[in-house]
């Protein structure tokens, strides 16, 4: 079989075995179904592996638009990652917007050990469907292709193109993915005008919405690799100077840097559209201009009572923050000391950090004998507007159910590939999952509940039919 586009999208044996593998628990045509099989592709990364799972996205596409009405492409990095791009084109008369792109990663982090239930099973227990991924963002990605598929079926007028993208390489930086795509196949994306993406902050109490946060703003990232070098021996030998020792003596000045509270306009904007929805003193705190803001901060970590208005996770968007994830020196025997050992840094700058200068701090404190490579750097993006028809039209739809507001995330996604081009992008889940749940995303567990995961798939279509027929939402 030939591919729409001029590319070939055989659908992979692998492909076939999952489907014939996976029994009576992945019967069905539906959402369900198809991520229960999305999930059972393994495409931990590294190395990533998405060829076969964006082949059983085709093969969901193809089964749905017998004639061809879809534009499908499967383009392939030269390190062979697979990235699926599909298009479904505006059919109105009076069409002429730019293009919508719905975007989600295939790639997933490694899963590790602990799971209670297969990570890469697709299996479905307790109401809840289970594996890595299921949150983070596979299930974005079937709600994507629901929403695109829903409007070629419906027949209704549509005023602009829909583009569906399944990306590779996400959770390492995404060189192979959206990068690669961008710098090698950007005509297929000049006429983008707006892009849905992942990391919606939606904040929940007990089963009740509180807000959709849509991502706007995100830090930056630095992930560096720390080496030291040198004599080793028998653990009872004195050695001060091991490169164990060595590395983490750098490794606590690096932790002993000091970084202000800083509020940034994205920050700022964030949190002055959430003070309706807090205390009185969360909003005397915040609904305040950005300079009476970082100085009411300022007094408070002076005197006391931050705390008392800072929301879980709300500190990392005031600083720069450095994390020690990993140190390794060989897994040898206790009375070892190793010849050589390793660290790695994840740094997240804000927005408006200058990251060199970051790095030049690491660099001199960390001090001589300490080789650093760079692992990865995001760069900075600006924010995506507040103001523009897609997030008007989102605060429009989703405002029927929980108000709306824009969000700064510590992470980073394929989104900064956009906004640095000068489109606007948006972090926007449409899955409202309590924190027990939510907590599975990069962890142990990961798992949505069928009946959130299905309330969101409807949720993307109304998203979708009103930004794509520009008919107010009805699906």
């Amino acid at each position: 079989m030939r591919g729409r586009g001029g590319r070939p999208t055989r659908l992979l044996l692998a492909s076939a075995a999952v489907l014939l593998a996976a029994g009576p628990a992945f019967a069905g045509a539906g959402p369900v179904a198809w991520l229960q099989t999305y999930l059972a592709f393994d495409t931990s990364n590294p190395p990533g592996g998405e060829k076969a799972a964006v082949e059983y996205l085709v093969s969901l596409i193809e089964r749905h638009d017998p004639t061809g009405e879809i534009d499908v492409r499967v383009l392939t990095s030269p390190n062979g990652r697979a990235n699926l791009y599909a298009r479904l084109p505006a059919n109105a008369r009076d069409a002429g917007s730019g293009a919508l792109m719905l975007l989600h990663h295939v790639d997933v982090v490694p899963a590790g050990e602990g799971w209670s239930r297969p990570p890469f099973g697709g299996t479905m227990h307790d109401g809840k469907i289970w594996g890595r991924g299921a949150l983070d963002a596979k299930s974005l990605g079937i709600a994507h292709l629901g929403a695109m598929l829903h409007l070629l079926e419906s027949g209704e007028p549509r005023r602009r193109d829909l583009i569906f993208v399944a990306s590779a390489d996400e959770e390492a930086g995404g060189a192979d993915g959206v990068g690669w795509l961008l710098e090698e196949h950007r005509e297929l994306f000049d006429d983008a005008e707006a892009v849905l993406n992942e990391a919606g902050v939606n904040r929940v109490a007990g089963d009740r919405l509180l807000w959709w946060g849509i991502e706007t703003a995100q830090k930056q990232v630095l992930w560096l690799r720390v080496t030291a070098t040198g004599r080793g021996g028998h653990g009872s030998g004195f050695n001060p100077a091991s490169p164990t020792h060595r590395l983490v003596r750098a490794l606590n000045r690096v932790l002993e840097l000091e970084h202000p509270w800083r509020v940034t306009t994205a920050a700022h904007e964030a949190y002055r559209r959430l003070a309706a929805f807090h205390s009185d003193e969360f909003a005397e705190v915040f609904d305040q201009p950005i300079e009476a803001v970082q100085d009411e901060l300022d007094r408070r970590l002076r005197v006391g009572g931050l705390d008392r208005v800072l929301l879980p996770g709300m500190s990392a968007s005031f600083r720069d923050t450095v994390q020690i994830t990993r140190i390794d020196n060989g897994g040898g025997p206790v009375n070892v000391a190793p010849a050589e050992a390793v660290a790695l840094i994840d740094a997240r700058l804000l927005p408006d950090t200058d990251a060199e200068a970051f790095r030049r701090r690491v660099d001199t404190v960390l001090g001589t004998g300490i080789h650093v490579e760079e692992l990865l750097r995001s760069g900075a993006s600006p924010a995506s507007s507040t103001d523009s028809y897609v997030y008007r039209t989102l605060k429009r739809v989703l405002g029927v159910r929980a108000p709306v507001a824009p969000a700064m995330i510590a992470g980073a996604t394929d989104s900064r590939f956009f906004r640095r081009r000068g489109v606007d992008a948006y972090g926007f889940s449409p899955f409202v999952v309590a924190s027990g749940d939510a907590a599975g995303i990069h962890g142990l567990d990961e798992r949505i509940p069928v009946d959130d995961f299905l309330r969101g798939c409807e949720t993307m279509k109304r998203v979708v039919a009103a930004l794509v027929r520009g008919n107010g939402g009805q699906p």
